[in-house]
C-alpha cells in the first residue's frame, strides 16, 4: 500500500453551464436504397452459391480417389483368391506382389492378410483414410 495521502474531494458547486457536447461525432443515419439492397442480397447469394459449389467439388473429388482405391483393392483381393490360399495358411504381403504394379494416385501403402484362407486387404490414403476390402 501506498503511504502518500489521498487527494481530498473537492465539494460539488452546482453550476449553471450545460454539459459539454460529445468528443466523438455520430454520423447521420443514411438510407439504402433498394438498388443497393438488391446489389449486397446478390453478392451474398454469389458468395454462398461459391462456397457450396467448392464444397461440392471436394466432396465429388474425394469420391472419385476413393472409387478408385477401392477398384484396386478388388482386384488385388481377386489376384489373391485366385490362387487359393490353403485354410490351414496365415500369412501377409504387399499389394505389389500380389498384383505388380504401381500404387493408384493418393495410395500411399497397401497390405494383403490371408488369415486361414481370408483375403482382406487394407489400403492406406493420403489424409489418414484407410480403406478395407474382404473379410
Amino acid at each position: 500500500m501506498s503511504k502518500r495521502p489521498r487527494p481530498r474531494k473537492q465539494p460539488s458547486r452546482q453550476s449553471t453551464k450545460q454539459p459539454a457536447a460529445p468528443a466523438v461525432k455520430t454520423a447521420a443515419l443514411r438510407d439504402i436504397t433498394p438498388a443497393e439492397r438488391g446489389k449486397a442480397m446478390r453478392t451474398f447469394v454469389w458468395v454462398l452459391l461459391a462456397f457450396v459449389g467448392g464444397i461440392g467439388v471436394i466432396v465429388a473429388t474425394l469420391a472419385v480417389q476413393g472409387k478408385a482405391a477401392r477398384d484396386y483393392g478388388q482386384q488385388v483381393l481377386q489376384a489373391v483368391q485366385a490362387t487359393k490360399p490353403s485354410g490351414n495358411a496365415s500369412y501377409g504381403l504387399k499389394c505389389v506382389t500380389a498384383l505388380p504394379g504401381p500404387l493408384p494416385r493418393g495410395i500411399l501403402d497397401c497390405d494383403v492378410t490371408v488369415d486361414r484362407g481370408k483375403v482382406s486387404v487394407v489400403l492406406q490414403a493420403e489424409g489418414d483414410r484407410q480403406y478395407r476390402l474382404g473379410n
